[in-house]
This record gives C-alpha cells, structure tokens and sequence, in this order.
C-alpha cells in the first residue's frame, strides 16, 4: 500500500466523517477511461456530438451546446434576446423561460439568478452577449443536479480565459432600432505560477420600447357585450447596466485546486409609460375616458461569493469537490401612477395619485459537496450532499394623493417574510454491459418553508407554514449497435419539482397600469413532471427526441375580473400532458454552406379548473428554427438565421406564431486577433405578439404587442494574448446550482 500524503489523508477523513465512503483510491487498479460528466460515467455514455466537428450548435446526449461566441447575429444583443431565439425555447412577455413547453430553471456559469419575473428579465438584458460563451440546455438532468424547475435546466456559460501569461478581450457594439444601442465587454486574466486571476465585465445603456394596444369586452350573460374599454399603451425604457465578474484559483498541488468568485451585477432601468383607455358602452358611444402616466425607477443590486475546492485522488476520476455560496440581492422599484378620468365632453372628473415603494431583500446561503468513485468493471458511484437556505423580505409601502395631502394606502401596503430550507442528497451509479450502458440515479430533497404576512390597519397579520419530503428517481439507457456509431439510441426518465418563485407566495396585490393588477397566492404547492425521453441518433447528423411529460398538480396564472380590473392571480389549476418530437439536422450543403434544421411539433393536453370553469382541451403547437453559416472566405463568415414559434395556450390566455428573420456577417482582422461585423435582427418586424384573452368570467379580449425588436448593429472586437498556452483547469465552480430559479418563475 502506497503511502498517502496529507491532503488525501485529510479528504479521506472528511469522506468518513460524511458517511460517504472511506476508500485507499491508491490502491484501485482500473484503466483510466471513465470520465467526469454528467452522462459520461462509462463508454456508452460518454457525450457523444451530432457533428464529428465543432458546430455552431451542437446536439450531445443529454443537452444541446450553442457556441454564442462565434454566432456573428448575436453580437450587440443581450441574453434574454438570444435565449428567444434558440431551438427548444420559448420566451413569454412576462419573463418566464420555457424549454420544450415546460419553465426551466436559468443558471449563469452554473449558478442561479435568485429573479423572477421582470427582476430576472431585467438582469439577462443586461447580460451582453459578447460576455457569452455558450449555453447549454438540459431539458432532463440527472440525480446530481437539484430537481427544481419542470422543463430542466438552461445554463449560461460565460467567456472564461483559460491561458497562462495575459490575456484581454474587448468588445464594443453600438447601433439602433427605434433607439439606440450601446454595450461593451472585457474579459482577461493573468496566470503565473500556481495563481490565476480573472476578471469578464460587461456595461451598456440600450434603450427600448414597449407599444401595446388591447380591447377588452365586458359581457351580459347572452354574450353581447355590456361595454367595451379600448387600451393604448406607450413605454420607453432606458437602462444602465454593468455586471463584473472577479475570481482567482490557486493550485496547491497537482491534486488540489482552491478558488474564489465574485459576481456583481448594477442595474437601472427607468421606465415611462403613457395611457389611453376609453370606456364605451353597449352602444359603442364613449361613456368616459382616462389618461395615465405610469413612471418607474428600478434599481437591482446583485452580489454573490462562491468559495470552491476540488481535490482529485488519482487519475482514474475520483474526486470531491466543496462549494460554499453566499449571495445578497436587493432590488429598489419606485413607482408613481397618475390618473386623469374625463366624461365624454372632456370634462375633467377626477385626479388619482398613486405612489409605491417596493424595496426587497433575498439573502442566500448554500454548502454542498459531490464524492465521484470509481470502481472495477466499468462502474462508478457518484453522491453528494446539499444544504441550501434563502431568506426573503418584502415591502411594499403606497401613498395616495400628492404633498401634503398624501397619505397611507393599507389597501395595497404589505410586508411579506419568506424562509425555505432544502436539505438534499442523492446516490447514482453507472454501470456497462458490452454495448449498453446504464445509469440510474435517486435524490430526495426535504423542504420546509415560513411565510409571515404582516398586517396594518387594514389587512390581518397571517402566516404559513410547510414541510414536505420528495424522491426523485433518474434513469438514463444508452445502446450503440455498431461500432461506427451509425445508428445511436438513448432513453431516459426523470420525475422533477417545480416550487412556487418565492413572489408568487407574497399574497399582497401590486399595481401594473389602472385596469390590470397582480397579486401572489400563499396557498400555492409545487407542481411534479414525470419526463420521458427517447433519442436516435444517425450518422451523428440527424437527431430525432420523441419524450412525453406528464404534469401534476401545474401552477398557472388565473386571470379574475374585479369590475372592470382584470387581477391575474398564480393558482394550482389542474394536469398538463405534453407529447412531441424534437427533430434536427446538421449538414454540408457545400463546402461553403452550413445549414442546421430543427422541426419541434408538439401535441398538449390540459384539464385544468379556471375561475370556476372546467377547461379540458387538446391542442397543437410548433416551432422551427433554420439556421445557415456561410463562409465567404478564410477569414469572413456570414449567417442567416429564422425562427418561426407557433401559437400558445395557458387556459385563459392563447397568442398567434411569431416569426424572425436576422442576418449577420464578419470580417476577422489583425491575423484573426480583431473582428467587426455588422448584424440585423427582425428585419421585417414581424416579432409581434397577438392573442386573445378566454375563459374569463363575463369578460374577453383581444391584444397586440409590439416592441423594438428590428435594430442594426455595428460591432468590433480586439484580443491581445502573451505566452499563450492550453490551461488544463476549468475555472468555474458552483456550489448553489440549483435553487432558486424559483425567485425565477414558474
């Protein structure tokens, strides 16, 4: 028996003291051929590319790989504006992220954004692309990964400088639409010695808009209409946003590497929105009319500290690694609604002021560790442990009438405290037989959680209080027939949760514009998904995924009119069936032309309970996605790019397919250490929602959206690069992984 130094005597004792395992990894004799990825345990599941060469999307067993790095269309926009834009995904007008018709959970470089809502939209525009790397989609992860998030995990990786010497990027992109665009990068670092720095920022002021236009009708119970209130809205926004991410590694030894990151984000976004509601009555003559000015300032503060370490026992894979999360966000929205009412003959009736302070706090804290072991006979066991805490504190403080004269409004005040502890653990293993490969996996996660209400003088103080245990088994089957892997099949499961965003269990009501509020639910349980999923790969070129999903127990918004205010409201409604086709391919049309395809037609099923109103209904939704690289010489690429998203159906609320076409080519400059490039998204602006309001009691309407989504962009980046070689290490670590994408929502 070989001596052990140290370190492995103290990751050892460490193992024991966990009861994870106590093993001498000096003494295993294996052949080193077992990887360390989610999916690549063994031969058989290794990550296994549609293209033998690195394409610009990239289909691998478990996940699809988009490189943003060298996409020339992407340039100058954000992260919330690409994520629109790929396979699989869909982004709703409220800020939800949908990944194959299910809620995903967002990571950047691994870890969760802690936003919901227009918080997490806010943050992903403010993330310019040329900070981006790739992203990654995971729509079923396996038992390593926290269970939380329904349609899986998408995961944002940055640019990481990996090179010893120094290395520095920058990037600048301006350009227009309706208003001007303007952001810029830097990414660099400096490694000497056993030390490596590096810093990626990233700044922009865009500005944007938002023009909606709505009719919405107010019925008898024959159905005609009682009146009718026509809406006209106008938003402008003008943002500010810089985000920096700082670390450092520093290697022990061979075996052992320590790190440290800090991630900060300093966003503003002012917005100023004008009004025009008409009221008409049966007869289609004006009965009143009311002009708003809707203004807000919103301030977010993002910081978070990861602490890591990762020690490897041998070469064979065996390995521990710690992550320790500390993160503290606060968001800061002062708003000012003022309302005009006028009679018909513009006679002015009255004047509303309303003022709002909604300041929140989430503070997050997570410790986990995973232990990989390999063993003999092409088996390996992987487990961990996970302690996650987040704490939650929200004001919302409104004032009536203006100077002097304002005054409390206990209507709408609310203070709300929001406590959730997950503890978490799994076991999974790997195991080949001859062409198959097996892995299967089981987590179970205790979640306990304390809501406290606070009352005034006119709301009653209440309070909750829950715990629930829950298993979520993984399995993942892969067989290769032949050795030159022309065909390829894969199959796997996995049951998932999806928990409440923490806002949607604040219970108090927020204002939005005159007629259209929002309020939370503390009454709201998880959701679960049972997903299967069937791959065949041929010829490492076309991918087909057929999968089912089975939702229990689904959290959808639920629009209820109060008089003539519609209050959309997050209610446990019912069960959802998803089962569709994920079909792509990867081809050489010529030497000079890439083009990659993919098809995603989907049948849907919901039997849910609206209002009252039992709705259960079957319908049909697609989308497709084709996407053309042209390489127009050794050093100019150009790209073509459309998307089409079909329609959409929650219960209440169903929209119309919208289509984008962009184009985009660069020219690389400086021996390939420069570029610039020109870029256009929606060039014929046809990225414009409708839709149509249902299955709301005595009420319906019709609507349209349309923001500033066709621009043209200029864009030049710079590489500056000193005893340039290959670093081996992987920077980024992450300990809270998994969380709290439920601040992102549901």
């Amino acid at each position: 028996m070989k001596k052990l130094d140290f370190t492995s005597f103290a990751f050892l004792f460490l193992l024991n003291f966990a009861g994870l395992a106590a093993v001498n990894a000096q003494d295993k004799k294996l052949i080193d051929t077992l990887k360390k990825d989610t999916l690549s345990d063994g031969k058989l599941l290794k990550e296994v590319s549609i293209n033998v060469r690195k394409k610009m999307i990239e289909r691998k067993i478990d996940r699809t790989v988009i490189h943003v790095a060298g996409f020339a269309t992407a340039a100058g926009t954000d992260a919330m504006d690409l994520l629109g834009r790929l396979p699989g995904l869909r982004v709703t007008d409220d800020g939800n992220v949908n990944l194959m018709g299910k809620g995903a959970t967002i990571f950047v470089d691994g870890k969760p954004t802690y936003l919901s809502g227009a918080d997490l939209a806010a943050y992903l525009k403010s993330l310019p692309t040329d900070l981006l790397d790739k992203i990654e989609l995971m729509p079923n992860p396996p038992a390593k990964y926290d269970a939380a998030g329904s349609g899986g995990i998408i995961n944002i990786i940055t640019k990481k400088n990996k090179q010893p010497g120094y290395n520095v990027s920058v990037s600048g992109n301006a350009g227009s639409g309706v208003y001007r665009k303007v952001n810029g990068s830097l990414n660099m670092n400096y490694r000497v010695g056993k030390l490596n720095l590096f810093v990626n920022a990233g700044a922009g002021s865009p500005k944007d808009f938002e023009n909606s236009s709505a009719i919405r009708r107010f019925l008898n119970p024959d159905g005609s209409a009682a009146a009718i209130l026509n809406q006209e809205s106008e938003i402008a926004y003008t943002r500010n946003n810089g985000n920096a991410k700082l670390g450092a590694d520093y290697y022990l030894n061979k075996k052992t590497t320590v790190g440290i990151i800090l991630n900060a984000a300093r966003n503003s976004v002012v917005e100023r929105g004008d009004n025009r509601n008409l009221m008409l009555n049966s007869l289609y003559l004006p009965d009143s009319s009311i002009f708003s000015a809707n203004d807000a300032n919103n301030k977010l503060r993002n910081n978070l500290l990861n602490l890591n370490m990762v020690h490897q026992f041998d070469s064979l894979g065996t390995e521990i690694s710690i992550d320790l999360d500390y993160g503290k966000y606060h968001t800061q929205i002062d708003q000012i609604f003022s309302n005009h009412t006028y009679s018909p003959q513009d006679v002015l009736l009255s004047n509303e002021r309303i003022r709002g302070a909604l300041p929140r706090n989430i503070k997050i804290y997570s410790a986990k560790t995973d232990f990989t072991l390999p063993l003999k006979n092409d088996i390996t066991i992987s487990t961990g442990i996970k302690m996650s805490k987040v704490s939650t504190d929200n004001m919302a403080n409104y004032f009536t009438g203006e100077g002097d004269a304002e005054r409390p409004d206990y209507n709408r005040t609310n203070s709300f405290l929001y406590d959730e502890t997950i503890g978490a653990a799994y076991l999974e293993g790997f195991k080949a037989f001859g062409r198959f490969g097996v892995k299967a996996g089981l987590r179970a996660e205790q979640t306990h959680a304390d809501g406290h209400q606070y009352g005034n003088a006119m709301v009653a103080d209440s309070s909750f209080s829950r715990s629930y245990l829950n298993a979520f088994p993984t399995l993942f089957i892969s067989f290769k027939p032949d050795a030159k892997n022309i065909n390829q099949f894969f199959f796997n499961y996995g049951r998932r949760i999806g928990r409440p965003g923490y806002d949607k269990l604040n219970p108090f009501l927020s204002l939005v514009q005159r007629y259209n509020q929002v309020a939370g639910n503390p009454f709201l349980k998880p959701d679960f998904t049972h997903t299967f999923e069937f791959t065949h790969v041929f010829k490492e070129q076309l991918n087909t995924v057929l999968y089912y999903s089975d939702l229990s127990n689904i959290s959808s918004q639920v629009i209820r009119p109060m008089a003539d205010i519609y209050v959309k409201r997050p209610e446990n409604t019912g069960d959802l069936q998803i089962m569709g086709a994920m079909i792509t391919y990867n081809r050489d049309l010529f030497k000079w032309w890439n083009a990659d395809f993919s098809v995603n037609p989907e049948r849907i099923h919901m039997n849910v309970l609206l209002d009252g109103k039992r709705v259960d209904t079957a319908y049909f939704a697609h989308s497709f996605n084709w996407f053309n690289r042209f390489n127009i010489s050794k050093s100019c690429t150009a790209e073509m790019v459309m998307n089409w998203g079909g329609r959409s159906f929650s219960g209440q609320n169903t929209t119309r397919g919208i289509a984008a076409f962009r184009a985009g080519i660069k020219q690389q400059l400086f021996n390939g250490n420069g570029s610039i490039g020109l870029s256009g998204s929606d060039l014929f602006y046809t990225a414009i929602t409708r839709g149509k309001i249902v299955n709301v009691a005595g009420s319906d309407a019709s609507y349209e959206n349309r923001k500033d989504s066709r621009s043209v962009m200029l864009s030049f980046s710079y590489r500056i690069s000193r005893n340039a070689k290959e670093n081996k290490r992987l920077r980024d670590r992450n300990g809270a992984r998994d969380e709290q994408d439920r601040v992102l929502t549901n």
